[in-house]
């Protein structure tokens, strides 16, 4: 441990001798008097008028513009129902402006900005970055808007970008360290409309942790004009259940300090559909056939509450504060299911039915402290990162089976009763130090800590032993520990027509696992380097070309790691693996962009120690067990083509094919037995947007997506698709705004799953509420409108705060 602590410390000493290049720009605006504007609002576009960064002059008028890219811009300056004229300007390097004055005419302050005509799609070194400010997408949730992300891809709830399913989720560049599922209710619970950017990461910087995968990060608004402003918004979604989202945002700019809260309520109601059909042997003929008709019923109550909190001390000290909280005190579930037995002459043999009824809460809390120094050299600063993250889990069941002759006559009940509970805390440490390298280039390295506990638990009772299917594994607790230091070095580097983001990242970690009833620990140690390469190089005007390389790891998630064996219905169980390995890919493309719109990429990559909750029946006992296993080695290769264009100036299109082979071995649970499961498949989006009316006030998203039959682990799944549309329009100078969306219209994102191989041979339908009616409303309010005369007066009157 002490060798590799000075490893780590002798990348870091010797990383912070080098140097890297962020650009600025300054000046001074006047108003028509020849008098310096205090507190006057800068704001800077790029040429397609999206808006990158803003900020507010001081009491001499002055402003400067740190960490912009080379390239050219647009700037103006406002100041109320004033504005100045909007100049070009091409940074090559600092660059001085000088006076810039401001016009005494009116100006809609909204309009200017907020003003864009269509989601745009900029494809950066190492990421997408998706804008859908003032689209139909705007009023609904972040998880609907992921679902039309490029590059994006979500089916039954779950997240993979580019065939990988270990995706991290950032919130304004901190990680969310919640299990996926809870991603899905915080972000479904979160209104899109505070939304500027969406990023896909496609090549993680070595900045960020190893244990990430690929990453989205959510870039919410900073309110750049000074003052308060807020919005009310309410939205019912209608399935075969109702469902019902109830938020507010607030957002203040003050001169030293930013501050802005968002709350949410959903009281959701949601059904979903299963059908498992098993066909059992003994020992090589088959013996019989189980099918399981369930339905689950969840009724949740869940508030979500983020705070972030900006000061600025002084000219070269800020420090942020900010929270990020998912709390579900009330949850309920309705599980039943009936399961018929036909024998091997296709006659009815006995039946059961169980009712599993649940209550259970979730509550995740997350805290983030940072400070930031800013050296006298430009471009050169050292930044301190604290993150605790706590995690709580209960739930209670009560699972009743009662079984039937095939005449329909009671034979026998069986009734038990289950607790499960999961406590994890997640504390994080991270110093980040970045200066200029030359003219052109910037450094970045850091240091990182983290710790982790985990405790599962369960306790089960009541078990009527000769019934089939019935062998539950003892009540216990179940400890998991885990330490994580890593070290990281990276260079970005723009000359030219080039830009390069390269880096590598050492982490070490140690993780002990116990159970109380064994005498035995799980331990493991392993030290991990994970380099990373993007690389874009333009040709002329028109033409781009870029390669991506990366190696990351996913660990195992701590409720997977549990021994427990968890029963859903009399049948069928979830169990943890305490001898998970850890997942690492090696991944590379090289893609070609034509005129910024057309993009064909080829990509590979290669998982070892792939793992995934897998389905394997248990001929002996009749039980389907969904048990976390590693698969072995998974690989895909394949050809992706993309296009974004606008065709018309009211519309945009986004089109992506792909073709790609997907393969992977793993290990038959039974025999031990090395199986391969491999398929050529691909997949089809589209997303068209249009701005409508004269005014520009009425949006409309059309969306559609296939995905050909896939596999994953030792499971086939058959096509789907989905087609889905959207409207938006503005109301009252856009103070308001009326949303309706019809989600899955055909109803055909339900999905089909097989596993057939040796003496395996089940399948799984699983339909969900896909197909919704969702109607939204939005109210903004504020105060950035305070007429001139009023502003004057606390400019005059600022020498006495």
């Amino acid at each position: 441990m002490k060798s590799n602590l000075k490893l780590l410390t002798a990348l870091y000493l010797l990383s912070s001798n080098l140097f890297a290049q962020d650009l600025s720009v300054s000046g001074k605006i006047l108003d028509a008097d020849q008098k310096p504007l205090v507190f006057a609002n800068i704001l800077l576009k790029n040429i397609d008028s999206v808006l990158i960064k803003g900020t507010s002059t001081n009491e001499n008028g002055e402003f400067r513009i740190n960490s912009i890219e080379k390239g050219k811009y647009l700037l103006f300056a406002s100041y109320m129902e004033n504005t100045s004229e909007t100049i070009t300007i091409s940074v090559l390097k600092d660059l001085d402006i000088g006076i810039l004055q401001l016009h005494q005419k009116e100006l809609e302050l909204d309009e200017a900005v907020i003003s864009y005509k269509k989601p745009s799609l900029e494809q950066k070194v190492d990421r997408l970055v998706f804008n859908i400010e003032n689209t139909a997408l705007s009023d609904s949730d972040i998880w609907d808007v992921l679902k039309r992300t490029p590059s994006v891809v979500i089916i039954n709830n779950q997240l993979s970008i580019k065939g990988s399913s270990n995706v991290g989720v950032m919130i304004n560049d901190k990680l969310v360290n919640i299990p996926q599922e809870d991603i899905i209710n915080l972000l479904s619970g979160s209104s899109a409309s505070n939304v500027e950017t969406i990023e896909v990461i496609t090549s993680p910087p070595a900045k960020y942790s190893a244990e990430g995968g690929l990453l989205i990060n959510i870039k919410m608004k900073k309110n750049l004009i000074a003052g308060y402003n807020g919005s009310m918004y309410n939205k019912y979604t209608q399935g075969v259940y109702a469902k019902h989202t109830l938020g507010t945002e607030h957002f203040f700019k003050g001169k030293k300090s930013d501050f802005s809260i968002t709350y949410s309520y959903r009281d959701d109601k949601y059904l979903s559909k299963y059908t498992d059909i098993t066909n059992f042997f003994e020992p090589e003929e088959r013996d019989e056939i189980w099918t399981a008709e369930q339905q689950s019923e969840l009724w949740r109550k869940q508030h979500n509450i983020s705070a972030f909190y900006d000061y600025e001390i002084n000219d070269r000290n800020k420090i942020s504060v900010s929270t990020i909280n998912s709390l579900s005190p009330t949850m309920h579930r309705n599980y039943t299911s009936e399961t018929l037995i036909i024998d091997a002459n296709n006659n009815l043999d006995s039946s059961f039915g169980s009712v599993n009824t649940s209550d259970s809460h979730i509550n995740n809390v997350s805290y983030y402290v940072d400070w930031t120094h800013t050296f006298k050299k430009e471009g050169s600063q050292i930044s301190l990162s604290n993150h605790y993250t706590f995690y709580d889990y209960y739930q209670g069941q009560d699972i009743r089976t009662d079984f039937f002759d095939n005449n329909g006559t009671t034979t026998g009940v069986n009734d038990f009763l289950t607790t499960t509970g999961q406590e994890t805390g997640l504390l994080s440490l991270q110093v980040d130090y970045e200066s200029p390298f030359g003219e052109k280039a910037k450094l970045e390295t850091g240091l990182r800590y983290a710790a982790i506990n985990s405790e599962n638990r369960i306790t089960q009772e009541g078990f009527e032993r000769n019934y089939p299917g019935v062998d539950p594994t003892p009540s216990g607790l179940f400890t998991y520990d885990e330490q994580i230091s890593a070290a990281y070095i990276s260079l970005n580097n723009n000359w030219e027509n080039w830009k390069l983001k390269a880096g590598l990242r050492a982490e070490y970690a140690e993780t002990i696992g116990k159970l109380d009833s064994d005498t035995d620990r799980n331990k493991n140690s392993y030290l991990e380097f994970f380099p990373s390469v993007s690389l874009r190089h333009s040709i002329g005007a028109n033409h781009d070309i870029g390669l991506q390389y990366y190696r990351r790891i996913e660990r195992p998630r701590y409720n997977r790691l549990n021994p427990f064996q968890y029963f859903q219905t009399n049948n069928s169980t979830i169990e943890g693996n305490p001898d998970l390995l850890p997942t690492t890919r090696n991944y590379i493309s090289i893609g070609y962009t034509y005129d910024k719109g057309y993009t064909a990429e080829l990509t590979y990559f290669e998982d070892k120690n792939d793992y995934a909750l897998q389905v394997f029946q248990d001929n002996e006992a009749n039980l389907l067990r969904f048990i976390s296993s590693n698969i072995g080695l998974k690989k895909s290769y394949g050809l992706d083509v993309t296009i974004n264009k606008r065709p018309m100036i009211f519309w945009n299109i986004y089109l992506l094919f792909g073709y790609y082979y997907s393969g992977n071995t793993f290990k038959d649970l039974s025999s031990g037995q090395l199986v391969k499961n491999e398929i050529w498949t691909g997949h089809m989006r589209t997303t068209n947007s249009f701005t409508l009316l004269r005014d520009e006030s009425l949006f409309a998203d059309l969306s559609f997506r296939y995905f050909s039959p896939t596999v994953s682990g030792n499971s086939r799944r058959e096509s789907t698709s989905e087609l889905s549309l959207s409207f938006r329009k503005n109301l009252w100078n856009k103070k308001a705004s009326v949303s309706l969306s019809f989600e899955d219209i055909f109803n055909q994102s339900k999905t089909f799953t097989t596993r057939r191989y040796l003496n395996q041979n089940n399948s799984s339908s699983f339909r969900r509420e896909n197909r919704l009616l969702v109607l939204g409303f939005r109210y903004k309010f504020g105060n950035i409108r305070i007429s001139d005369n009023q502003k004057r007066k606390q400019i005059d009157e600022r020498n006495r705060i």
